[in-house]
């Protein structure tokens, strides 16, 4: 590992979340992923769903289609498939328990409430559905990694209509765009799916409105970083945003803290001891977000 990271492998082995410690090693020290396994495995609850603070800034020990989609990636840097059971039980939790209203998914759940939570994942009624966000990055997961006919089928289903949707209004909303981008990425190609052209045209033209151009920002406020649909440089559309995703990629280095660390952009309202506690939850997981960005981009 590069000696300009010294301090900020140090760190996460002093304060890092044993998920993330576990992560480091299998990805980069070529230790055995059992460990990762395991660890994630405990976030998972018997309904197959996850919860318990995986995505930090919601403390719900109980699954919520958000914390199941936040697995994903895991279960990718893992490369496991459609057999291991962390990714059946979660299938089964996708597919028949995860709660939804008119065939989306809700990004926020009522339990949210009573436990501590950044402000937006306080659950209302009226505001429990955002867009396709997750629903399209979860059809995406299901189609890809289902072994039933009918639930591949019926994912197509959901992709076809949020293609529809957004080529009839495409999203202007960083995290949407986010989802749907995933969902072209883990299915890579879309030649079944009607229009498929024309959603990849639109949805490349919405990420270039969404990104923030001025790097003066990137690491200092919270906004649109070309690195957030970019974080490797084999996915769709990088080509056209190449310039930028380097550029960002080349000044993640230089805004480490004197702790070894890179500071978080955003904030909770409430609870301020467990505010600290997702904090150096999220600079965990951003210490293991950057190293396989530096290292893909070959920085280090």
């Amino acid at each position: 590992m590069d000696q300009r990271l010294d301090k900020t492998i140090a760190w996460l082995y002093r304060n890092g979340r044993p998920l993330d410690v576990a992560r480091y090693e299998y990805l980069f020290l070529n230790k055995n992923k059992d460990l990762v396994e395991k660890i994630l495995r405990s976030y998972q609850n018997p309904d197959g769903g996850f919860g318990h603070g995986l995505e930090p800034d919601s403390q719900n020990p109980f699954s919520s289609p958000i914390q199941g989609w936040t697995a994903l990636e895991i279960i990718e840097e893992l490369e496991l498939d459609g057999n291991h059971l962390i990714v059946k039980d979660l299938l089964d939790y996708f597919i028949n328990k995860a709660p939804k209203k008119d065939d989306f998914y809700l990004a926020t759940i009522p339990s949210n409430n009573s436990y501590p939570h950044a402000s937006w994942w306080t659950y209302s009624s009226e505001g429990s559905i955002w867009g396709y966000n997750p629903t399209i990055a979860i059809a995406g997961f299901i189609y890809v990694y289902s072994l039933e006919n009918d639930d591949v089928e019926n994912s197509k289903k959901v992709i076809q209509k949020a293609i529809d949707d957004f080529c009839k209004n495409p999203s202007n909303n960083m995290h949407e765009l986010r989802a749907f981008l995933e969902m072209v990425n883990r299915i890579k190609d879309l030649s079944k799916f009607n229009n498929h052209q024309l959603f990849l045209e639109k949805l490349l033209e919405q990420i270039d409105f969404n990104i923030e151009s001025n790097s003066d920002l990137w690491f200092k406020t919270y906004c649109v970083r070309p690195l957030q649909f970019f974080d490797k440089p084999n996915l769709f559309g990088y080509q056209k945003f190449e310039t930028l995703a380097i550029k960002e990629a080349q000044m993640i280095l230089s805004f480490l803290n004197k702790e070894g660390y890179w500071d978080i952009t955003w904030d909770w309202d409430d609870y301020p001891e467990f505010k600290l506690v997702a904090k150096r939850d999220w600079q965990s997981i951003m210490i293991i977000e950057y190293l396989k960005i530096l290292r893909d981009y070959k920085i280090i």
